[in-house]
């Protein structure tokens, strides 16, 4: 058991120190996220190794971390002006840029991954909590996936300067790619069955919550202005359409329909 954790420690502070080298090196904050996301591979292999759990289930693991992981290293690399990451470049200082491969991989590695600790040791036949895994990951895998290909096409098309994604799934919330993420960490954590692989969505809905979405609806109001918040009357910021036509604008708090 102890050893398990060594390992895990060894491999992800060796990831942080090649994400702030790599940041050193391209002074730009793509290379911390590249090596952020993918710590989940590693680790979620290691816990696989250690596991005692179903093999089936352990084969599941990865199979949906890598899924996970071929989608993202296409956004971080043929979409990444698309993305928020993008956004950062020249927004932030050097030591801000330099912590940030460690607070990835550390994120990745002990919260995110923190489901496959019990998923990898779950024995038994395949039950309630897996369906519903791998229900929820499909479905947070349309969203994620649709919602960052649609946006990638939106971007590579030049009638579409200075104008809204609202079309779509980005008409149904306004961070669709973001919601589906956030199901996709709830899938991990239903197939811990326990109640401590909750960690892992919360820790995901927090970054979104309290860091992500706020920046990026804050630039967002500042480019386009009245058409952004006529586009925040029309689609709920995250769960989408589950709120009442008259929607709140950004910035106000939104109240579910009754």
């Amino acid at each position: 058991m102890v050893e398990k954790y060594i390992v895990l420690l060894v491999v992800i502070e060796a990831l942080a120190i090649l994400g702030v080298i790599a940041a050193k090196i391209t002074q730009e904050p793509r290379a911390p996220f590249i090596i952020g996301f993918n710590t989940l591979l590693p680790v979620a292999a290691i816990i696989v190794a250690y596991g005692t759990g179903a093999l089936w289930r352990q084969i599941t693991i990865l199979v949906f971390v890598i899924a996970y992981l071929v989608h993202m290293n296409w956004v971080l690399t043929a979409a990444y002006r698309a993305t928020a990451a993008a956004k950062l470049q020249g927004q932030i200082d050097r030591p801000t840029l330099y912590a940030l491969p460690v607070i990835l991989t550390n994120t990745f590695g002990w919260l995110y991954c923190l489901p496959f600790l019990w998923a990898a040791d779950r024995a038994g036949p395949f039950d309630a909590f897996d369906a519903a895994a791998i229900g929820v990951y499909l479905v947070g895998s349309v969203f994620h996936i649709g919602g960052d290909y649609q946006k990638w096409r939106f971007k590579q098309n030049a009638d579409s300067q200075g104008k809204i994604l609202d079309t779509g799934l980005w008409g149904l919330s306004r961070h669709p790619n973001y919601f589906g993420d956030f199901l996709i960490y709830v899938s991990f954590a239903l197939f811990s069955a326990s109640p401590w692989g909750l960690i892992a969505p919360l820790a995901n809905a927090v970054q979104y919550f309290f860091d992500a979405i706020p920046k990026s609806e804050a630039m967002s109001k500042e480019r386009y202005g009245a058409a952004w918040e006529e586009y925040c009357n029309r689609a709920p910021r995250f769960v989408p359409r589950l709120y009442s036509a008259a929607r709140a604008s950004c910035g106000e708090k939104e109240r579910p329909s009754a």
